[in-house]
């Protein structure tokens, strides 16, 4: 299954403003592809970062708490919100929709 990530932080813990964050990224993220590998995880696409404070990747896993147990490894929640959001590729969502009858 895939899982959009969103991990949001505020400017003053942001890792180009504060340096605590900033040393724990730069010695986290290099080792992410290991850390999601080890935790079941194929990073998908990502991560990708911009000037709005939010990280975005996308994963694929059998199981969401492979999912959790990546993040955690990765230490993204220490300071980042973040939302994992059960995803579907276009193709299975048009599935999904041509197998259901509408209520409208």
């Amino acid at each position: 299954m895939l899982f959009v990530l969103l991990a949001t932080h505020t400017p003053d813990i942001c890792p180009t403003a504060n340096a605590a964050t900033r040393d724990l990224m730069l010695k986290t993220a290099p080792d992410m592809p290991n850390l999601a590998q080890q935790a079941g995880v194929d990073i998908v696409a990502g991560p990708f970062v911009n000037r709005e404070h939010t990280i975005v990747l996308v994963v694929q896993s059998d199981k969401v708490e492979n999912v959790d147990r990546f993040l955690m490894e990765a230490r993204l929640p220490q300071w980042n919100s973040v939302r994992v959001l059960p995803s579907l590729t276009m193709e299975e969502a048009l599935n999904e929709i041509r197998a259901q009858t509408p209520i409208f």
